[in-house]
């Protein structure tokens, strides 16, 4: 890894580079090195948010905040959450660090809709489990939105479960920082999860497949009841299927973030997945379960046929 550069490309990180990128952007750039189907993106690994932070002394006024609290105290959690998040609004990204940021935004192609997601450097590693604490912006079009996107991702550190978290898990919250993934948006017709070992009968036998109709915000948020399918991993036998009925989707808004609509009549019952997809979703759960050496929570979507892998994290309920 360079030591010059803070935002690096998925080709130039891996899975040893988790202080660097955090969990989920060592995961990405290793699976899009093994040749898996990652959308293209980059991340802007942790230094750059210890430099603009402590640049700014905001480190100091976020330490102070944190010195009275009492962390079993439900209001002041979120009174702390508040006050320190308000501090990253405005936070100036110094000239370099933005031009380097814009540059390999612009490479991706000009007004790319992008997917920007907090990477913490301790999240999504084996025995802790950060997902859903910190910030994902979704459908992010052009520079200053994606400028903001980012400042999001790194306040996003201090959510009032992340604070009381660390402290539960023993983390010091000097001990993590936090990197931020930009990754270019699929037009999910279809999103869901696979854990590659059933993670309620700990059964290593089948695969548990979730899905819903758009994007994934639905099953991330619990907003959405998605079909259930156990699939046998090495005869793709759909042991148990349950088909939910869906009234409402998430989807990509024209100008910027996702919107909530009504799913049409003819799919609210119906099954999201095929057969050959449910296939297809059982040999890629395969191969990056291999690849990392243990179980995976998987997110991905499908986007004209193809399916995108969007993180991989370990299944930590196993433990």
């Amino acid at each position: 890894m360079s030591p010059e550069k803070v935002c690096l490309y998925f080709a130039d990180v891996c899975r040893d580079d988790t202080p660097m990128a955090g969990g989920k952007g060592a995961n990405l750039g290793d699976m899009a090195q093994a040749g898996l189907p990652v959308p293209p993106g980059f991340v802007i690994c942790a230094p750059a948010y210890r430099r603009v932070v402590e640049g700014c002394g905001l480190e100091r006024e976020i330490a102070a905040i944190l010195s009275t609290l009492d962390r079993n105290d439900t209001r002041q959690l979120q009174e702390a959450e508040r006050r320190i998040r308000s501090l990253f609004v405005d936070l100036p990204i110094d000239g370099a660090l933005q031009a380097e940021i814009l540059e390999k935004y612009r490479a991706l192609g000009s007004g790319t809709r992008v997917a920007v997601r907090s990477s913490a450097t301790a999240e999504d590693m084996a025995g802790a489990s950060f997902a859903g604490q910190q910030e994902t912006v979704l459908n992010v079009v052009g520079e200053e939105a994606l400028l903001d996107a980012i400042r999001r991702c790194w306040s996003s550190l201090y959510t009032s479960q992340a604070i009381f978290y660390r402290r539960e898990r023993g983390f010091k919250d000097a001990q993590v920082s936090m990197a931020v993934v930009v990754q270019k948006m699929v037009n999910s017709e279809k999103s869901g999860v696979t854990f590659t070992v059933d993670p309620v009968l700990r059964n290593h036998y089948e695969m548990v497949i979730e899905a819903v109709w758009g994007q994934g915000e639905g099953i991330v948020s619990g907003a959405i009841t998605p079909d259930h399918y156990k699939v046998d991993r090495e005869t793709y036998e759909v042991v148990y299927e349950y088909v939910a009925r869906k009234e409402f989707m998430f989807v990509q808004n024209g100008a910027g973030g996702i919107v909530r609509v009504d799913v049409p009549p003819e799919k609210a019952t119906a099954r999201v997945l095929t057969d050959d997809e449910i296939r297809r979703l059982v040999d890629l759960g395969n191969r990056v379960e291999a690849h990392f050496g243990s179980p995976q929570d998987i997110e991905w979507g499908i986007e004209g046929g193809e399916i995108y892998l969007l993180q991989s994290r370990p299944i930590t309920v196993l433990k």
